[in-house]
């Protein structure tokens, strides 16, 4: 008789390596805490989204000041371009464009923003359609006042492997019921608006 049996151990063979239940702790570990873990990292890749949210916001707002101060900046600054209009590939429209781009600067260069798309609606009009070819802009006077109204709208995509697959694509999927499952590259649209008073205001430059 071996000494494993006399000391009512399990001896060698297949029986004893059923009986076997060395790491069992370890293999219950790993089967409660990568759940845990993936939810953990969904929240984590929901708050990199608010933030997104946030800048977008800041993003809007700075082009629309950047807009009531170009607007009605001289000429020759803008390459002679007329006053209260922005021109499809003008000056005064890449300036503004430039304001939205230096926000998101490190947003874009970690790779977070895919697609950034600057829109124009009329002043009065909230989420409304973008104006197209030539916009012309309205100075205020001392009975009325105006407006220049800008929104942004970017793609942030999701960087947390897995989780950002999870997370992205749920909630791409709420916002926009048309959205496909993407597990490649997701992204979740991210849009703010922002308004401010345009004066038309003039400035004065040294000879």
């Amino acid at each position: 008789m071996s000494d494993a049996a006399t000391k009512g151990e399990p001896g060698p063979g297949p029986r004893s390596l059923r009986a076997n239940v060395g790491g069992a702790v370890y293999v219950e570990f790993l089967i409660a805490f990568i759940p845990v873990w993936v939810f953990f990292l969904c929240i984590v890749q929901i708050g990199l989204l608010f933030s997104v949210r946030l800048v977008t916001e800041h993003a809007a707002l700075n082009g629309a000041r950047a807009l009531a101060v170009v607007g009605g900046d001289e000429e020759k600054t803008y390459e002679n371009e007329n006053k209260n209009k922005l021109i499809d590939g003008g000056k005064r429209k890449k300036a503004v464009r430039s304001a939205v781009l230096l926000t998101f600067a490190p947003l874009i260069l970690n790779g977070t923003i895919q697609d950034i798309d600057i829109i124009y609606p009329r002043p009065d009009d909230r989420e409304g359609t973008g104006q197209t070819g030539t916009i012309n802009l309205t100075p205020m006077t001392d009975t009325t006042v105006s407006k220049v109204r800008v929104r942004v709208e970017v793609s942030a995509g999701c960087r947390l492997a897995l989780a950002g697959t999870i997370a992205c694509n749920t909630l791409s999927r709420l916002l926009d019921p048309t959205q496909k499952f993407n597990v490649f590259i997701p992204t979740v649209p991210v849009r703010a608006e922002a308004v401010f008073p345009y004066q038309g205001a003039k400035y004065d430059y040294p000879p």
